[in-house]
């Protein structure tokens, strides 16, 4: 009897997917949940910056509504394929993110893998050890 093994990495890095949002509003196609959540960020971050969108969009009828829409869903695709070190984009930022909160922002310094510690003391005095002989 041979045992056959299988390989789970596709499997768990098969992104979530949307098909149905209501019991009635069934998706043709599913999409994904990282799309989504990448899509209205860039679209919020369209919105802070809508008086330049709008003027772009003001040099054709029409124009800016693409914009809004087209932008975001290209430019989500675009990151959701980027793998940086390896990771995907959204858990490279946040470990990125956790770096630089943990490490330097405290501005911790390292020896020999160890925080070093009183980096923030002036002097340091150090006790005189006194050896007791031995009888």
């Amino acid at each position: 009897m041979r045992k056959e093994t299988f390989n789970y990495k596709e499997v768990f890095n098969h992104p979530i997917m949307i098909h149905q949002l209501t019991d009635k509003f069934v998706l043709p196609f599913g999409v994904s949940l990282a799309r989504i959540v990448t899509f209205t960020v860039i679209f919020l971050i369209m919105l802070i910056f809508r008086d330049f969108f709008t003027a772009i969009g003001s040099f054709m009828a029409g124009l800016t509504i693409l914009l809004y829409g087209v932008i975001p869903y290209f430019v989500s695709g675009w990151l959701l394929k980027l793998d940086v070190n390896g990771k995907k984009l959204h858990l490279f930022m946040w470990d990125l993110m956790r770096f630089v909160i943990a490490h330097k922002i405290q501005k911790k310094v390292y020896a020999n893998d160890e925080p070093v510690k009183y980096l923030d003391k002036k002097q340091i005095r150090f006790e005189k050890f006194v050896r007791k002989e031995r009888k």
